[in-house]
């Protein structure tokens, strides 16, 4: 669950409704929410949730260990850089992350071909726990894509890489059945579980349909 609210203690509180009910698996600090409240509330979900992962979505650009190593230090397990960023803040940044037992993310979101990236990445000797595969709010407002593309971009990436893949953008109910049955790793939900009515009801129903439980 993507939780890109602003407010933290909205944010903590559902995180730890659906935590308790465990209908979610990781619980992701979205950017918003962590620039809104700062890393000290991935440590207050660390709390909420403590049987589950959590995941600081930092969309870091730059200084790649200093912000892998605070989020970590704050109770991250799973963090994110930029595949539009530097070689040099990706690799600091997913070294970093795995020195400290931390599971780096590089999300392709805004990179025209993610398959040759992840492909340059490990050619230079950087692999990353999970490539992110993302279409943002804005290019889904503005292009009008559609999260297949990226689901075929997941399967293609992990089949041809061996390497652990997420995919975020648009998932709902419409959509989670087109991902049954595929190897993605992990999928991200946002605004179908945080917007919904009865939240854990909804994250329950999308984990049937994506054939979880």
């Amino acid at each position: 669950m993507a939780l890109d609210l602003v407010e933290p203690s909205l944010a903590v509180d559902l995180a730890r409704k659906l935590c308790s009910a465990k209908a979610v698996d990781v619980v992701e600090a979205g950017t918003p929410l962590i620039k809104a409240a700062g890393i000290f509330v991935v440590s207050a979900l660390r709390i909420a949730c403590p049987n589950v992962e959590i995941m600081a979505d930092l969309k870091t650009m730059d200084v790649g260990a200093l912000e892998a190593r605070l989020a970590i230090e704050a109770g991250a397990n799973m963090v994110s850089v930029l595949g539009a960023a530097a070689n040099e803040t990706i690799r600091d940044f997913v070294n970093e992350a795995k020195r400290l037992g931390g599971k780096p993310i590089v999300d392709m979101i805004g990179v025209k071909d993610p398959i040759n990236r992840t492909r340059e990445l490990l050619d230079m000797g950087v692999r990353p726990d999970y490539v992110g595969l993302h279409l943002g709010i804005d290019v889904q407002k503005s292009r009008g894509l559609t999260i297949e593309d990226l689901i075929n971009e997941a399967v293609r990436i992990k089949s041809m890489y061996g390497i652990g893949v997420t995919i975020a953008g648009g998932i709902n109910e419409e959509v989670a059945p087109k991902i049954k049955g595929t190897n993605i790793d992990i999928v991200v939900v946002g605004r179908a579980i945080t917007q919904s009515r009865d939240p854990v009801a909804s994250a329950k129903n999308l984990r049937r349909l994506l054939g979880i439980d």
